[in-house]
């Protein structure tokens, strides 16, 4: 799927990356909340010792800021994203992920925002339809 960035986005990626150091590959905002998807092997260095840059970042955006790592491989990034992915599987263009079953309604979110988010991500970066959780 081709991904066109508002000017928005652009000039957040652009804000982002000059405060943090960081390779942006996509980015989306939602309400008061900004996800990033930041290029591999860089989430060290963006977030800072103690959290210092995504602390900052926050403070000049006055938003909330999530940051995921990518990575080429779509089970790789899935278990970037949700942490603790206990099983992984594609079937047609559906990715299906069992996790512990105390850590679903983190994963999912309130009203279903974080799973939106997580989708959204899986369209752009792997041509994905959707995420089920089980």
């Amino acid at each position: 799927m081709k991904v066109t960035l508002d000017q928005n986005t652009i000039q957040s990626i652009s804000l982002f990356q000059n405060l943090t150091g960081s390779s942006v590959v996509d980015a989306i905002s939602e309400g008061d909340e900004i996800y990033f998807v930041i290029a591999q092997g860089q989430y060290g260095s963006t977030v800072g010792k103690n959290g210092s840059k995504i602390k900052n970042a926050e403070r000049v955006f006055k938003k909330s800021i999530k940051v995921f790592e990518y990575s080429e491989g779509l089970e790789e990034f899935i278990k970037n994203i949700i942490p603790g992915v206990q099983e992984f599987s594609v079937k047609e263009k559906t990715v299906f992920v069992k996790i512990k079953p105390n850590d679903k309604a983190k994963v999912i979110g309130k009203g279903g925002k974080n799973i939106k988010i997580i989708n959204k991500f899986l369209q752009r970066l792997f041509d994905m339809e959707e995420l089920k959780v089980k």
